[in-house]
């Protein structure tokens, strides 16, 4: 091939290379124009994208079995195509202290939002905790909710649980007997009443220092005296009304009224007395037989509980020497009539 030949042949080639080359532009530009696309790649398809907000609610503390005041979370949808809403449930340790309600149907549309609100009725107390779940056609799904609360609650407990305040004379009140009432609870208990109840409440009184309430993990006291109107066995209860469980929490109180003769005399001067004895008799003037104490009583006072009702007894108190077995003359008669029951 001659020199002028190679050259034609070169041109020719150049002349077909631009061809192809905008062929190719030509085409690439009908793409475009027919799939909305671009030189630089494909399209991505619509999506929807799902946000919440807030990510987790907590409850702080809440009475056990009452329900809290409603917290909403947003979910909001910002993609460019419909949110498919699958299911919303509450899930977890503690589901079934937790509650919730939405707006979102089946779908929320691109650029949209919805409210889901949820409760806190703890059922037990301390931590309690759940997530809320949302089932949906977005990537990362299911999105949750975080979810926490605190059960509270008072619990009362009584120490001792029973008050015997065993023999005591008719219209004589007996010392005070004291009780505990604690709160080891993590609420206030709230006292409703404190009251004494029963066939003989009459004949019992209390006092206290509870109030109205008490604080989680403190006590109070209460005391109770008893003072019988009638002789035999007595029996009350001291009911206390709060808002913890088992309410009303009760101390049985018991006692027994007797008829008992108290004596009294005055001291002797007579050098070396180291006590007295007393003798009981039933006929005036005696004999008295009964020899009351088993040792010289160191005192002026003496109380007779082994009396009977509708009975009249005689007394007589004697000296008794440093020897104990010296004694001086009975002193002047005394006499107790003792009431029928």
């Amino acid at each position: 091939m001659n020199t002028h030949a190679a050259k034609a042949e070169r041109r020719k080639l150049l002349k077909t290379r631009s061809l192809v080359l905008a062929l190719s532009v030509i085409l690439a530009a009908a793409w475009q124009v027919a799939c909305g696309g671009s030189t630089g790649g494909i399209d991505t398809p619509p999506a929807p994208v799902a946000s919440i907000a807030p990510g987790s609610l907590a409850f702080g503390n809440q009475t056990i079995n009452t329900t809290s005041t409603a917290q909403t979370v947003t979910l909001t949808n910002t993609g460019n195509a419909a949110l498919s809403i699958a299911g919303i449930t509450v899930t977890g340790t503690n589901a079934s202290d937790f509650a919730q309600s939405n707006t979102c149907g089946s779908s929320v549309a691109g650029g949209s939002n919805c409210t889901i609100s949820v409760t806190f009725t703890p059922s037990a107390s301390g931590s309690r905790t759940a997530s809320v779940s949302i089932t949906d056609n977005a990537s990362g799904s299911p999105q949750t909710v975080s979810l926490s609360g605190t059960g509270t609650a008072a619990l009362a407990s009584l120490s001792p649980t029973s008050l015997a305040f065993g023999n005591q004379s008719v219209g004589t009140s007996s010392t005070a007997q004291s009780l505990t009432l604690s709160n080891t609870g993590n609420a206030a208990l709230s006292i409703t009443s404190l009251a004494l109840t029963g066939t003989n409440a009459n004949d019992f009184a209390q006092a206290n220092t509870c109030g109205s309430s008490l604080a989680g993990g403190a006590n109070c006291t209460i005391v109770v005296m008893f003072t019988p109107s009638v002789t035999g066995t007595e029996a009350s209860s001291l009911s206390i009304a709060d808002n913890s469980s088992g309410s009303p929490q009760t101390v049985s109180l018991s006692g027994a009224g007797t008829h008992d003769v108290i004596l009294s005399w005055t001291a002797s001067t007579t050098p070396g007395v180291v006590g007295y004895n007393v003798y009981r008799g039933t006929t005036s003037g005696g004999p008295y037989p009964t020899e009351l104490n088993s040792a010289p009583i160191n005192g002026t006072t003496y109380t007779d509980e082994t009396v009977q009702a509708g009975r009249t007894y005689y007394y007589v108190v004697t000296a008794v020497a440093s020897n104990d077995v010296t004694q001086s003359a009975n002193s002047n008669q005394v006499s107790a009539a003792v009431p029928s029951p």
